[in-house]
């Protein structure tokens, strides 16, 4: 209601018309944080969406960071990158599966495999005190009298990653374990796309942020729409 769609539209058609940094090779990227705000945004650029990449945060970074180079730390975290077929929340947990997990992390005395999976869903990425990232929920969780251990929620990722699965999440996680080991990337980011728009950036986590931040660290122009 306040306009800032209609302005991020108006301000990247002027780019468009008006840049000398764009070829026919170069877009614009232009971040937002559903797939109606792309749906929208496109609506409003019209015809000049062909040299506009309109996409949510997960969806960019997957196309151009995981996707072409999750080999190269597959290995480290044991994904299988030839089984990987997009992100996705789907939570894995049928029977053998959980079976499996509660071997893994020695936890075979809890039984509600339905309360292991809302744990699990809680579970989010963060950068611990140590500025290395963790997954964990927002506090402890206990099934029945058993708290679930820490390393489970580690545990599981890799479970569904040795099966090719990454979760919405987990692009995130192997986003910035890429840009952090091999920079290079952040090059190629930005030799196709001298501009980024965030649309909504007050939504962004700190982990989109950082990510962000190194893309916009050289030549790249990074606008921001939101409340911040």
């Amino acid at each position: 209601g306040a306009g800032k769609t209609h302005w991020l539209t108006n301000h990247i058609k002027n780019v468009l018309h008006n840049s000398s940094r764009l070829a026919k090779s170069r877009k614009i990227a232009c971040i937002t944080y559903t797939n109606i705000a792309v749906e929208v945004i496109l609506n409003r650029l019209g015809t000049s969406a062909n040299q506009v990449e309109v996409s949510t945060i997960h969806s960019f970074l997957y196309r151009h960071v995981v996707k072409p180079y999750a080999a190269f730390i597959s290995t480290g975290y044991d994904l299988d990158v030839k089984k990987m077929d997009g992100h996705d929340d789907t939570i894995l947990s049928n029977y053998s599966f959980w079976d499996e997990w509660k071997k893994r992390t020695k936890q075979q005395q809890i039984n509600d495999h339905n309360a292991i999976a809302e744990a699990i869903t809680a579970a989010r990425w963060r950068f611990g005190k140590s500025g290395d990232l963790e997954i964990k929920p927002d506090y402890p969780r206990k099934i029945g009298k058993y708290s679930i251990k820490n390393d489970s929620y580690f545990e599981y990722k890799k479970m569904t990653w040795e099966k090719g699965v990454i979760h919405h999440d987990d692009v995130l996680f192997f986003s910035y374990q890429l840009v952090q080991k091999f920079p290079f990337i952040l090059e190629v980011l930005r030799a196709k796309f001298p501009y980024f728009f965030v649309d909504e950036f007050q939504d962004t986590n700190p982990i989109q942020t950082k990510i962000l931040e190194k893309i916009g660290q050289k030549e790249t122009v990074v606008g921001i729409i939101g409340d911040r």
